[in-house]
């Protein structure tokens, strides 16, 4: 197939936590049938430079510079929309991120497919007594608006992404384990040791993609949740512990107490924000919401087919620990 023919695929935050995988899988695995254009604030970062050398048109855009982003988005056959509320820390910006975007997806002519990475509304679990994750409540903005465009919500698949194995890592203040005055590591959170919430590699964001666009329409108008484990907090803090070889312990506390450590470290709303989120987990899957539209990207109903192939092995928590590189933190 001539490159022209190749259908245009925009990855929006191509060199982010889901942005940077998706464009990559694309790139490695469906070249054949899929042209990728990588759309990112800096050109030159090394994740940008990567894409290139894989094959990517990677173009300079901003989420806050309407021109550039149209001008991005412009002969799209399929976008992935992802907008990052953690960049700036603002639902306020972020909804008005997802807003534009969705406004200058609905403009475009040929696109035959919107693939929009959002997270569940927390405000409906728990008995309503989410109110405050603000990334949540940020992508159920973005969600609602992008119901106001019917011909672009026609053509939409939403995908919830679990809890991040790399927010140890990435956020170990908030999510992860810190040595405390003796050395230990405890990692501190306002649920039970026993709990388990779904987890994933985010570098697994790319085959379920991929996978939609290959089937068409099918998953139109569905959320798609992509979820590889259902961890217990103890078996992974120990797993963790052992392979490192440290001394690790769980704490459970207050949420009252959760939320003045943040407060420390983050604005109050912010504080509360990220407590609430941590109490949610222990809601485990029903996080994922009730809806009869989300389905599992790998453990479809047997009349259906998997929408990841059966070949891909999704990470697992043990890989994740075995493969990362932990110095900043130990």
């Amino acid at each position: 197939m001539s490159a022209t023919a190749k259908k245009l695929v925009i990855v929006l935050g191509a060199t982010g936590a889901q942005g940077l995988p998706t464009a990559k899988y694309l790139l490695q695995n469906s070249s054949g049938l899929f042209r990728v254009r990588a759309v990112t604030r800096d050109r030159n970062k090394p994740a940008s430079q990567e894409l290139a050398a894989l094959g990517a048109e990677v173009v300079g855009a901003d989420y806050d510079n309407e021109a550039s982003l149209a001008d991005a988005l412009t002969g799209a056959h399929a976008v992935f929309a992802i907008t990052n509320f953690w960049d700036k820390a603002s639902y306020d910006l972020e909804v008005a991120q997802g807003k534009l975007v969705n406004k200058l997806a609905s403009q475009l002519p040929n696109l035959k497919s919107y693939i929009f990475s959002s997270l569940p509304d927390a405000r409906k679990s728990g008995n309503g007594k989410f109110q405050n994750i603000l990334p949540y409540n940020a992508k159920a903005a973005i969600r609602d608006d992008l119901y106001t465009y019917p011909a672009l919500a026609s053509i939409t698949t939403e995908i919830f992404v679990a809890f991040y194995y790399q927010n140890w890592l990435k956020y170990p203040a908030v999510f992860g384990p810190l040595k405390d005055e003796n050395g230990t590591f405890v990692l501190s959170m306002p649920y039970p040791r026993s709990t388990r919430f779904p987890s994933t590699s985010a570098d697994d964001t790319g085959v379920v993609v991929d996978s939609i666009l290959r089937a068409g329409t099918k998953y139109y108008g569905k959320i798609v949740a992509l979820a590889t484990e259902l961890s217990q907090q103890d078996d992974m803090l120990a797993l963790w512990a052992n392979h490192l070889g440290i001394k690790a312990v769980f704490k459970q506390v207050s949420a009252q107490e959760h939320q003045k450590r943040m407060s420390a470290r983050m604005p109050d709303h912010l504080a509360v924000a990220v407590t609430e989120l941590c109490e949610n987990l222990c809601y485990g899957e029903k996080t994922f919401g009730d809806s009869k539209n989300v389905i599992s990207a790998r453990d479809m109903p047997a009349k259906h087919k998997q929408i990841i192939p059966s070949s891909y092995k999704l990470k697992s928590w043990e890989d994740y620990v075995k493969e990362e590189d932990w110095s900043e933190i130990v």
